[in-house]
């Protein structure tokens, strides 16, 4: 019984693995699965083959693949709270998420694998743009979203230009700004 219910999860992993849109969590869905065989193995009283898979495919293997992955960029999307009202309160937060404007974003970087980080911050407009560490600003006001980038960003200005071909229907409007040291 115990053997049916490693061997199901190890199909679940797999599954996540294969189906997991964020390259990352592959990697870790991968690790369990390399777990759960490593302990299919010990079931079937063979430690050695438990111990080598423990450690080259869920230890080694995975370190590898992040290491690799390390090298692909993170891009990073600030969404900047502004106004009277806590923009950093829960319901706010999930209407962001929700936001067509933002499942666009995202759709775009999942379409071409690169990773993206999206951060809630507390900060005014202007400190937010000025800060490297983010590559995308985006800001909702009365007219809707607004997103601000870099002036020299190829893949925001890729962005742009696709949510602009779709017309309308994205309702975020774009900015730029200049990056600190860049002038």
């Amino acid at each position: 019984m115990v053997e049916i219910g490693t061997i199901l999860m190890m199909g679940v992993f797999a599954a996540l693995a294969i189906h997991s849109k964020v390259l990352r969590l592959s990697i870790v869905y991968l690790a369990v699965f390399s777990l759960l065989g490593a302990f299919l193995y010990l079931l079937y009283a063979a430690p050695e083959l438990a111990i080598a898979e423990a450690v080259i495919g869920s230890g080694l293997v995975t370190l590898l693949y992040l290491a690799a992955l390390k090298r692909s960029r993170v891009y990073t999307v600030a969404v900047v709270g502004t106004g009277d009202r806590d923009r950093l309160a829960d319901a706010y937060i999930s209407h962001v998420e929700r936001a067509k404007a933002l499942r666009e974003i995202r759709d775009f970087f999942v379409l071409r694998e690169f990773e993206l980080q999206v951060v809630f911050v507390p900060v005014s407009l202007d400190q937010a743009v000025l800060d490297p560490a983010y590559d995308l600003v985006v800001v909702e006001d009365d007219e809707g979203f607004s997103a601000y980038t870099e002036d020299e960003s190829y893949v925001m200005l890729e962005l742009e230009m696709m949510l602009r071909m779709r017309g309308e229907a994205s309702m975020l409007r774009f900015g730029r700004y200049v990056a600190e040291g860049s002038e």
